[in-house]
């Protein structure tokens, strides 16, 4: 680092300054001796040629040792400055220079001190940064697992959450289902009877039912086999559903046995047999047990009249189902009104 302008010339004057003094001091010894010279009969001329070598010798005297001590004493800031440059780019500092201990050198080992303090202090705080470094590495690692733990545990309950609602809704299909047919149960068409009966508006064509059996089923299963009788009971459901307009609300159940229910909302009476005998040809046409075995129904209608309960009206239309029977089979047969004490 170059001193600012001016630096080493107020050293060297600094010091001249005292060369100087001294210098001038024995100038004036040698001037005094001279003096002494004289006074005991030596020349004047000699004594003032005397005295102005001498001081022309003290000046040059002066001179010299003044650049040399500012020399040194440059070279020592010198020295300092550059430790300052090395401590600035965190190099390790040389060893001081032998020199002798004076205030300078006293400066310069203080520095060291102070160096070695600041490279101590650095040294501890890279030793703490690598510390929190380490620990925060340790720390999102962990976190990373937990994350990850947290995640497969998640997915494993979604999992379960929805193999679980599978299978409820399974087990309440399975609650509501005919496992043969395909149809709902007879628990599922109550819940379904009575939601109709709820919905029924008054002065609205009400709500009709069917109850349709198979005729000469129990004959099926003993000429052909049970395997038979559950193929005829397959296709007749099949046709049944396929023959019940569901966007209507109009469904079909397995009642029990070989007896089907279908429910027909907003249905009168007369639209309600016509439904039935439709069925019934459609039936009569299958071959169910895929052997040219011929399958008829026969079935029992009932209207819900006015003030009727569900049960009284399920009660006739199975009257009428065994009336149909009585009357040669594979025909419909219209349950009898309502007694009038049932209507009011």
């Amino acid at each position: 680092m170059p001193f600012a302008p001016g630096i080493r010339q107020r050293l060297l004057v600094s010091h001249l300054f005292a060369v100087v003094v001294v210098a001038g001091t024995f100038g004036a010894v040698v001037y005094w001796v001279a003096a002494v010279q004289v006074a005991r009969g030596g020349d004047l001329y000699t004594l003032r040629l005397f005295a102005a070598l001498a001081f022309l010798v003290c000046v040059l005297a002066a001179l010299v040792l003044s650049r040399l001590l500012a020399n040194r004493i440059v070279a020592r800031i010198t020295d300092l400055a550059f430790r300052c440059r090395v401590l600035a780019a965190g190099q390790p500092l040389p060893p001081l220079p032998p020199g002798a201990r004076d205030e300078l050198h006293d400066l310069a080992r203080e520095f060291d001190a102070m160096a070695a303090r600041l490279r101590a202090g650095a040294q501890d705080r890279e030793r703490a940064h690598a510390a929190l470094r380490e620990a925060n590495a340790r720390l999102a690692e962990n976190v990373r697992g937990r994350t990850a733990d947290l995640e497969r545990a998640t997915a494993q309950l979604k999992a379960e959450l929805e193999q679980r609602t599978r299978v409820q809704a399974l087990l309440a299909e399975a609650a509501l289902t005919d496992a043969l047919t395909g149809l709902v149960n007879r628990r599922a068409m109550m819940e379904m009877l009575e939601q109709a009966v709820a919905r029924r508006r008054p002065g609205a064509a009400g709500l009709s039912v069917i109850i349709a059996d198979i005729d000469h089923f129990k004959r099926i299963n003993d000429r052909f086999g049970h395997d038979a009788g559950d193929r005829v009971l397959g296709a007749v459901a099949a046709r049944l559903r396929e023959l019940t307009d569901e966007a209507h609300q109009r469904h079909v159940a397995r009642w029990g046995g070989e007896e089907f229910l279908i429910l027909l909302p907003g249905t009168a009476l007369a639209e309600a047999m016509r439904e039935a005998e439709r069925i019934r040809h459609a039936v009569a046409a299958l071959d169910a047990a895929g052997r040219g075995l011929g399958v008829t129904l026969s079935a029992g209608v009932a209207h819900l009249d006015s003030g009727e309960t569900l049960d009284d009206c399920l009660r006739r239309c199975d009257q009428a189902l065994y009336r149909a029977k009585d009357a040669g089979r594979n025909t419909v047969a219209a349950a009898q009104s309502a007694p009038l004490a049932a209507q009011a």
